[in-house]
């Protein structure tokens, strides 16, 4: 007999404790702290709390509108729980959980897409949005149709099949339901929904501090520049990387900060470098963090929108790029580092574009500097 039925899992579906938008990610082999660290949790907010306190954290412009995570274990399995949030769905963030196991996610978000993913050691074996099970992707895209369609998500068309895409009958409606029950399949546990009433061990979660690696779909489209960056010995790649991020730090006037210059340059020379959320650079990143979250998010909180001066607003979200293009550039493989910390040069806000730092960047790039 199946340890999880579709009993177990129907409370997603009617208006249980997560509500409309949530993640659930089942690592494998992990205990609560790990998982929780894999995600980005910050060691100083480790602390048991409820539901209803990340809630109401999320929506506080004063609390820098904080996401939390909440671990529960369910034995062999660990579940991450992201009210509100997607981040174990993310491909990168993904493929760091699953590293040296695997991890299963299923996301319910009424105004987007759902999804569910399934990862062992750092790749993604079968991906697919529940809705429309027929399209799917990774490394084995039908390793799971067996157990997809125990779980009633039907299997009708031909993924290669463009004309049927729209077809009605291949539509599943609440796939998040089913998805979570395929979960259970694989994970053999699910969540109870009493187990999320009172305190969970938890953690605010800032993905910058999490091991996964910048986001590949994030970088320069102007074909000059791919191919370029295609061409380019790791040391260009490095050397480019290390002295745009060092430019957006200037533009900034962030160049004097503490502990900046230096990791930039050590990443730029191939070494290995760490930032902890506790370290003094740390913590100015994950102030820039805090401040670029209040411009963006802000805008959509009626209670906060006038808490931040036009010029207050610009600086924040400028200080966004700026930290996912210093995440970048600390990460070891020069091709994603150099693609992603050159995308505020070629494709950000005006601030940050320079003619002759783009040229110098496609010199240094061919080897001509």
């Amino acid at each position: 007999m199946l340890k999880v039925t579709h009993d177990g899992v129907e409370w997603i579906d009617d208006g249980g404790p997560l509500g409309e938008i949530f993640c659930l990610t089942f690592l494998k082999g992990v205990d609560e702290t790990e998982a929780l660290s894999r995600l980005g949790g910050l060691p100083d907010t480790l602390r048991p709390r409820t539901l209803e306190e990340a809630g109401e954290a999320y929506l506080s412009y004063e609390a820098g509108y904080a996401e939390f995570a909440f671990a529960l274990n369910l034995g062999d399995w660990t579940v991450l729980i992201e009210p509100d949030g997607f981040q174990g769905s993310l491909i990168e963030p993904l493929a760091a959980l699953s590293r040296g196991t695997e991890a299963v996610a299923v996301q319910r978000h009424d105004y987007a897409d759902h999804a569910f993913r399934y990862a062992v050691d750092g790749t993604l074996v079968t991906g697919f949005e529940p809705t429309w099970p027929d399209h799917r992707w990774g490394s084995e895209p039908d390793r799971l149709l067996g157990q997809m369609r125990a779980v009633g998500l039907h299997l009708d068309l031909d993924i290669d099949d463009e004309d049927e895409e729209d077809d009605e009958d291949a539509y599943v409606p609440s796939a998040y339901v089913p998805a979570l029950l395929l979960a259970g399949l694989i994970t053999g546990a699910v969540p109870h929904p009493d187990a999320l009433a009172g305190e969970l061990p938890s953690a605010e979660i800032e993905p910058w501090f999490s091991a996964a690696s910048p986001s590949l779909s994030h970088g320069p489209t102007d074909p000059t520049m791919v191919a370029a960056l295609q061409s380019a010995r790791p040391d260009a790649l490095r050397a480019v990387a290390a002295r745009e991020t060092m430019r957006l730090a200037s533009v900034l006037g962030l160049d004097g900060t503490p502990g900046l210059a230096e990791a930039v340059a050590t990443a730029g020379r191939g070494e290995p470098v760490t930032v902890p959320p506790g370290s003094e650079l740390g913590a100015h990143v994950r102030s820039w963090l805090t401040r670029s979250r209040q411009a963006g998010r802000s805008l959509n909180d009626p209670f906060a929108r006038a808490k931040l001066g036009d010029d207050e607003r610009r600086a924040g979200l400028l200080l966004g790029w700026f930290t996912s293009a210093l995440n970048a550039a600390l990460w070891p493989e020069p091709q994603a580092a150099a693609r992603a910390v050159l995308r505020p040069l070629t494709e950000g806000p005006p601030e940050f574009r320079d003619s002759a730092a783009e040229t110098g960047a496609l010199r240094t790039l061919r080897g001509n500097a």
